[in-house]
């Protein structure tokens, strides 16, 4: 850079001396700006991708959803997928088919075969042609292929069953991705940890995309390594997830307020489908039961719960029990493994269906089966109780009395399709109606899906009230209702099972807490399992824990940071970087916004400690875009700078190393890169330049890191019967997108920072 004088002095080696902080002379403050003029730099520095939105947005968004859409787009053109995770009842069908629409090509949605006709009647609504649906369950069944119509954006509805990387319809959807770029829609992003959201991010992600975020593997991620405020910052730069509370109190200026019903939670009902007299030897029977191997503590687990949910359930477990025991002991006698299709007989696969049915296959080996004639005849003991039990239903009798003091239209939901059938004859007296999967029932016969919703919530459904012998006030369902329908109608929901995840119970309730509810409140009820029971399940200290996980992803508010940091964008007046500003405050802090590679940062220092905190970084911002400037000097932030220095330099070696993943290559690229190399060094003394840059491509690309689809395509690669050449890894390379992105030149700057000085006399904030 030019000497400021002329000539310039001359220096000798001899005086010149180290550095103390290096980083501190590539992140010196600039020139002092305006509070307000420092926060949209911030913002806009975070959310680069949201220059560009001068198009008007279709007509049906309503004012709180067009930012949500913005920072969709946004995210899709930076990352190549999102997730919309806003809270249930916003709208979010209308904000994804917006910004699949935006883009102008064509797409295809991938959905629950119960939501087709929903999405159908949307897409006509908005006249929107040509979309290829497909459904979830088709995914899981066989590897079909995605229309060549689909477009370069596929949107995922319900999500979040495509959590667990090891099932058919994931792997599909994985390798549809690639080339491709992901929009999932999901109101309940985790469903039993953090590293769910990690297994959807690397469908269209690859392993090291978020280093400059503090993630250096998603894979890793993904099986919980990595410190959870970290990993949940970085995941907030790809979702918006956004809460009821931050929704209805940002955006009163851009329209009229957003009114969502009150709801009223009663305390638990604690009830058993049987006499306490009943319940102890049946659990004491349950425990008995030996058969199944490492499976045995999750084939008596699933008995314990069809005991909780009804009689009727837990004898229908039994006869599949006892069928399992039948064909795993003729697959012991052969020597074999019990078959999938054997599987399937005794634990038949449906929508519904507890997770951990989906790891039966792995752990039922061949010889499983202890001793099945003790089993057996645990077996026959419980059936004989159960017998006992006789008509008497004292959780049944417990919801006819709820139904009855507190008259109310109702959505009953429970886990097992035997107990949706013994709740609509037990509840006869009332006008019930009964839903499973995609056909329905009422007391008189069976029906249509269609007709039952339609008696049940007309208003909901967009038709004309039923006459009044047609009339349903009781709706009793599995939790396939619990996706994405508009039953608001409705003014009570009764959970009488406990699913295994706490995002199920929200999935319930979001049928009827929505927008545009007749209700001015609505209530809950949760039927508990009886202590005893309780105490073998676990069950409720397991939704506790989950729950702790999905308020780690946001699902309480914590990522409406971003939303928060998206409105203080604007037109930044023009300036150097690292402009900044001081403002009065009563806590004393500095907020630095920092570049590293192409990830922006922001960091706060209290008390001499550095940390990434961009909840709080985004409430000083927010402030400060509503105070006028403090005179103060600019010693403190010096300090502040040096301060964050080492949280810095431990954010560049994690670029570096998720950009070389020399400590955390994965299995397939420890096993493929020194092979190529070897080539690559063949082509380098045959002096093949083309051949060389090819190789060093491919280099390149298996040092990186790849996405699930890539990975899996590479695995089938491998799986061939023929060797493997060189020729094949390189066809394979060079049919994927490129790997090219902004993060491989790694840069240091300082955007801008805010000082917080403690407020001091004379020196107040404005109201």
């Amino acid at each position: 850079m030019p000497w400021p004088a002329s000539p310039p002095p001359r220096i000798l080696s001899e005086d010149l001396v180290p550095v103390a902080e290096p980083l501190a002379v590539a992140l010196r403050p600039g020139e002092e700006g305006h509070p307000a003029d420092i926060t949209r730099r911030a913002a806009r520095a975070v959310f680069d991708d949201l220059a560009a939105a001068a198009e008007p947005w279709p007509v049906w968004l309503t004012p709180h959803q067009v930012p949500a859409a913005r920072r969709l787009c946004g995210i899709l053109s930076r990352y190549g997928g999102a997730v919309l995770a806003d809270a249930v009842g916003l709208g979010k069908s209308y904000v994804a088919l917006a910004v699949a629409v935006r883009r102008r090509q064509q797409f295809a949605l991938i959905v629950p075969a119960v939501l087709v006709p929903q999405w159908r009647a949307l897409l006509a609504r908005m006249d929107v042609a040509g979309v290829s649906i497909l459904t979830h369950e088709a995914l899981s069944v066989t590897d079909v292929p995605l229309p060549a119509e689909a477009g370069h954006l596929v949107v995922v509805d319900e999500a979040h069953r495509f959590r667990n990387p090891e099932t058919r319809r994931y792997q599909t959807l994985a390798r549809w991705a690639v080339g491709r770029r992901l929009l999932l829609i999901t109101a309940t992003p985790v469903h039993n940890r953090l590293g769910d959201l990690f297994h959807l991010f690397r469908l269209f992600l690859r392993d090291h995309a978020l280093a400059a975020l503090g993630v250096p593997s998603l894979r890793r991620a993904a099986l919980g390594e990595g410190e959870e405020g970290m990993i949940a910052a970085a995941a907030a730069r790809l979702i918006v997830a956004r809460s009821r509370a931050r929704v209805q109190s940002g955006y009163r200026e851009n329209g009229p307020s957003l009114v969502f019903p009150a709801c009223h939670t009663h305390d638990g009902v604690r009830m058993s489908p049987v006499s306490d007299s009943l319940l102890d030897p049946l659990i004491a029977g349950i425990r008995k039961l030996r058969s199944g191997g490492s499976a045995a503590p999750l084939l008596r687990l699933m008995l314990f719960k069809r005991l909780g949910s009804s009689v009727a359930a837990f004898r229908e477990s039994l006869l599949r029990h006892e069928a399992y025991l039948d064909l795993a002991t003729q697959a012991g006698r052969e020597g074999r493994r019990l078959s999938p299709g054997e599987f399937q007989r005794c634990f038949p696969r449906t929508p519904e269906a507890d997770l951990q049915l989906a790891l039966f296959p792995l752990l039922l080996d061949a010889g499983s089966v202890a001793d099945p004639d003790e089993d057996r005849r645990e077996l026959e003991r419980l059936r004989a109780i159960a017998a006992a039990a006789g008509i008497d239903d004292p959780k049944a009798l417990a919801l006819d009395r709820i139904l009855r003091e507190r008259p109310a239209k109702t959505i009953v939901f429970t886990e097992s399709r035997a107990t949706v059938r013994h709740l609509l004859r037990r509840l006869r007296a009332w006008r019930v109606a009964a839903v499973f999967g995609t056909s329905g029932e009422f007391a008189r016969g069976t029906a249509r899906r269609g007709e039952v919703l339609r008696a049940f919530a007309p208003l909901a459904q967009g038709v004309p009230a039923p006459p009044r012998a047609l009339t349903t006030d009781v709706l009793v369902a599995t939790d396939l209702l619990s996706e994405g329908l508009n039953l608001q109608d409705a003014e009570r929901v009764v959970h009488y099972d406990l699913p295994w995840s706490p995002a199920r119970l929200a999935q319930r309730v979001g049928r009827i807490d929505r927008l545009g509810s007749p209700h001015a409140a609505i209530e809950t009820v949760t039927f508990l399992p009886p202590k005893p029971l309780a105490v073998a399940l676990r069950l409720e200290e397991r939704l506790a824990r989950k729950a702790t996980a999905q308020a780690s992803a946001g699902s309480d508010g914590r990522l409406d940071w971003c939303d928060r940091l998206a409105a203080l964008v604007g037109d930044a007046r023009s300036g150097a970087g690292g402009q900044w500003a001081a403002v009065a405050g009563i806590r004393p802090a500095v907020v630095l916004v920092v570049r590293i590679a192409a990830a922006v940062e922001l960091i706060v220092i209290e008390g001499g400690q550095a940390r990434v905190d961009p909840t709080l970084a985004t409430s000083l911002l927010e402030q400060a875009a509503r105070s006028t400037p403090v005179p103060v000097g600019r010693a403190a932030l010096d300090t502040a700078i040096v301060q964050a220095a080492p949280l810095i330099r431990d954010r560049i070696k994690t670029v570096q190393s998720g950009r070389w993943r020399a400590a955390d290559r994965d299995r397939l690229a420890r096993r493929l890169i020194p092979w190529v190399l070897t080539s690559a060094r063949r082509a380098a003394r045959r002096r093949e330049a083309v051949r060389l840059a090819e190789l060093d491509a491919l280099v390149s690309r298996l040092a990186s890191g790849m996405t699930a689809g890539e990975e899996l395509q590479l695995e089938a690669l491998l799986a061939r019967r023929e060797p493997l050449t060189v020729a094949a890894l390189l066809a394979w390379h060079r049919q994927l997108p490129g790997t090219a992105t902004s993060d491989d030149g790694l840069t240091v700057e300082l955007v801008a920072a805010l000082q917080i000085c403690r407020r001091s006399e004379g020196v107040t904030l404005p109201s």
